[in-house]
């Protein structure tokens, strides 16, 4: 599942436009996808025509681990499910005030419904906050639309240090692209601003830019999204072109990924950039000493980190593993156990089993 955070702290920019747009897009090109809000005002709700009042199942009750999140999964559009919020999210970072991991509360809701989306479009809240921050660890790539004006810019440059701060903090890495939106090219301004940003960040802006368009505007007072309300504006075609643009990115990757593949193999070189990150999990109490073990470490036993997953206890560990098998035991207490979740095993050299995972 490719995961996508649409982030900015200045309101106005079209974040919320964009993650509804982008989403339906991907859908209509026939990709599962997963929209989540985390912005306590709910107007992804309300830009897919759905009342506040309508929403029993909020990521509010998601985040504190009181509801499974495939519990609070809608079917909105074909191929296209989200997870709404409403008012109440607002009180989250109070709740959370002092709980340990709170910053992955997030991260470890999508733990059951990795497999079952191509992309996950998330959309934060105008405030660089917990809500912000679980967003931003829970994905790999940041999309930030910035739109034609001079607040944007110097806001700009402060959110990519909170972002770089959250990166060496919590050592997860982010592909950040920037969006340029409500350009209107009529005017040299606008121009200046979108020339402004390809120059500063050449690497990090879409070739794509969203135009100005009442079409937009329209749309999402009526709770339609552009594709739906008018497919022959251009707003449409801009959304069109984004959802295209990386959609070829995935491709690229893909490309990329299996060229170096084979380049190594042929050359008999390590297998490094091969790597893939596997999380494992156990079930523990808070108080317990969780540690894994196994091929992959020499058999050095590594601590786990807890935290609680829709009201479980949960210990987790993220180790990046090239392609191999390797067998692997939890220590929980001092005692050698098996993954309960693995049913694949390999007599040990002491009359026991060891569990095994292939890469």
């Amino acid at each position: 599942m490719r995961r996508i955070a649409l982030v900015n702290q200045k309101g106005g920019c079209g974040k919320t436009t964009t993650a509804i747009n982008l989403a339906c897009c991907l859908a209509s090109e026939g990709q599962e996808v997963l929209l989540i809000d985390l912005d306590p005002q709910g107007h992804i709700a309300l830009g897919l025509g759905r009342k506040p009042e309508e929403i029993e199942r909020s990521t509010y009750e998601v985040l504190l681990g009181e509801l499974p999140i495939n519990k609070a999964i809608q079917r909105l559009r074909e191929n296209l499910d989200a997870v709404l919020s409403d008012v109440v999210l607002s009180a989250f970072e109070q709740v959370m005030a002092g709980t340990r991991e709170r910053e992955y509360k997030l991260t470890q809701c999508l733990l059951d419904i990795e497999d079952q989306y191509d992309y996950l479009i998330i959309d934060s809240p105008p405030s660089v906050g917990l809500l912000t921050f679980n967003g931003l660890i829970a994905c790999e790539e940041v999309i930030i639309p910035v739109d034609s004006s001079f607040f944007s810019l110097h806001g700009l440059g402060k959110l990519l240090e909170t972002i770089q701060i959250i990166q060496e903090k919590v050592e997860h890495e982010l592909s950040i692209k920037i969006l340029a939106t409500n350009v209107d090219r009529r005017t040299k301004f606008s121009r200046g601003v979108v020339e402004t940003l390809r120059a500063r960040f050449p690497e990090n802006c879409f070739e794509t830019v969203i135009n100005t368009c009442t079409g937009l505007r329209e749309s999402a007072s009526i709770g339609m999204s552009i594709a739906e309300y008018d497919d022959k504006c251009a707003g449409f075609r801009d959304y069109q072109d984004l959802a295209m643009e990386i959609l070829t990115e995935a491709i690229e990757m893909k490309t990329k990924r299996f060229s170096l593949a084979s380049f190594l193999e042929a050359e008999g070189l390590p297998k490094q950039l091969l790597e893939k990150e596997i999380v494992f999990t156990v079930e523990a109490s808070e108080e317990a000493d969780v540690q894994i073990a196994g091929d992959f470490n020499e058999w050095v036993p590594e601590s786990l980190q807890f935290t609680e997953s829709q009201g479980r206890p949960v210990w987790h560990k993220a180790i990046s593993l090239r392609p191999g098998s390797y067998e692997y035991k939890y220590l929980v207490e001092g005692l050698w156990t098996n993954d309960p979740t693995n049913d694949e095993t390999i007599d040990d050299s002491y009359g026991g089993l060891n569990s095994v995972i292939n890469v």
